[in-house]
């Protein structure tokens, strides 16, 4: 199944309830929480965490199909030509003085980008463990600056992009995320119900149900 086709089961699989799925706001709330989810998850080491890596991918795909994005055509793009807002020399910020003291995971083509702009990156090879320290980090920073977009296409695919070396980190593949991700969907459902769960009710006891039958 493509991306195309995987966003618009997303939502249709609620839809086909007849139940809204247009709250985009509330998407972007449930997308962070998640996220948030599955790096609780990652950190007690629990083999689950890839069908929360699915599950993250179920409200991302939702979520671009709610706003009317083709996701499939901004990832083969992102794919094609690495268009990373790390060029060249970083810009003044607080953000900028953290990368530069400590350094940050970027995309593979970077250091060649920076090249051919006539400069140097002063880059290393993280191990395995820091790398996958530093992708978990490069999730949060990307959602956190798409929530903080203009429901920016581009960072959804970021947002995707980390998602499967974080699928690749467990030894999933993205074919295999994205069966994880429809098997959770037909057993479970998607998210586009718009359901909030509080608790569930005391089921009243056997006998006073016959009593209550009785009286009918």
């Amino acid at each position: 199944m493509d991306i195309r086709s995987a966003q618009k089961i997303a939502r249709d699989t609620r839809l086909a309830k007849g139940i809204n799925a247009e709250d985009v706001s509330l998407g972007f709330c449930l997308l962070s929480d998640e996220v948030a989810k599955a790096l609780d998850i990652w950190s007690t080491g629990s083999r689950e965490v890839a069908e929360e890596l699915a599950t993250i991918a179920i409200f991302l795909l939702r979520l671009a199909e709610m706003v009317g994005t083709d996701l499939q055509e901004v990832v083969e793009a992102k794919l094609a030509v690495s268009k990373s807002k790390v060029y060249g020399q970083l810009p003044v910020t607080d953000d900028a003085v953290a990368a530069t003291n400590h350094g940050k995971l970027v995309r593979d083509k970077i250091p060649q980008i920076i090249r051919s702009r006539g400069q140097e990156p002063v880059i290393y090879t993280a191990d395995i463990e820091e790398y996958s320290t530093r992708l978990r980090d490069k999730l949060r920073e990307e959602v956190e600056e798409y929530l903080a977009s203009d429901d920016d296409r581009e960072e959804l695919a970021d947002i995707l992009e980390v998602l499967y070396a974080l699928a690749r980190q467990t030894g999933t593949d993205q074919e295999q995320l994205e069966k994880l991700r429809a098997a959770k969907a037909e057993e479970r459902g998607g998210f586009a119900d718009r359901i909030i769960w509080f608790r569930n009710q005391h089921a009243a006891p056997a006998q006073e149900v016959r009593m209550a039958a009785a009286k009918l």
